[in-house]
């Protein structure tokens, strides 16, 4: 009995087209980052429409005041206070939250004082009144040393077109040395209006 000897060999598969797949996909992914960047819809009919015009206007933010009165001709002895009277008026168009504050002072014929002392002698209170009729001493109301005086945003609220009457009054301390006598202060108030946060 004879075998018949095995024969090994290769053979080859049929070769297959391997670019069409990596073509296809980097197609897709290409489309699809293109759709992706637009962000938009991709309708067939668009439709535009405009409202009729409108008119905005900014508003104004004014003041006026009048000169602070009666306080020029005054002269103080310890513990006793002052009073004058100013008027502030919106003349804006939105309501204005008020502020008034010292901006400057000055001591004069102080001969045996100095600046400082003087100064931290004085305090200086605001309150608003209905008329300057109703303006005296001891009213209730902002108060501190002249040289720093600040009522601070919002001490009252004005709407527009509203004036108001400010009554102003300066007390020497009780306690105040001879040094300070003859002194002569003069002093400067800003009033600051803010518009109201809405």
């Amino acid at each position: 009995m004879t075998s018949t000897p095995r024969t090994t060999g290769r053979h080859r598969a049929p070769r297959r087209h391997r670019w069409i797949w990596p073509t296809v996909i980097a197609l897709v992914v290409a489309v699809v980052t293109a759709m992706l960047g637009t962000g938009g819809t991709y309708a067939l009919w668009n439709g535009t429409a405009s409202t009729s015009g409108s008119t905005v206007r900014s508003a104004t933010a004014t003041i006026t005041t009048g000169p602070l009165s009666a306080m020029n001709t005054a002269v103080l002895g310890p513990g006793t206070g002052v009073t004058g009277t100013f008027t502030v008026q919106n003349t804006g168009s939105i309501p204005l939250s008020m502020r008034v504050a010292t901006t400057s002072t000055k001591v004069s014929y102080a001969t045996n004082s100095t600046t400082t002392a003087v100064l931290g002698e004085l305090t200086l209170r605001l309150s608003v009144v209905g008329s300057t009729a109703d303006c005296r001493t001891g009213l209730s109301g902002a108060s501190g040393r002249l040289a720093a005086f600040d009522t601070g945003s919002g001490s009252f609220t004005l709407a527009a077109g509203a004036s108001a009457v400010g009554c102003v009054e300066m007390d020497l301390d009780a306690d105040a040395p001879q040094s300070v006598a003859g002194a002569v202060a003069d002093f400067s108030l800003t009033v600051t209006g803010t518009q109201v946060s809405a």
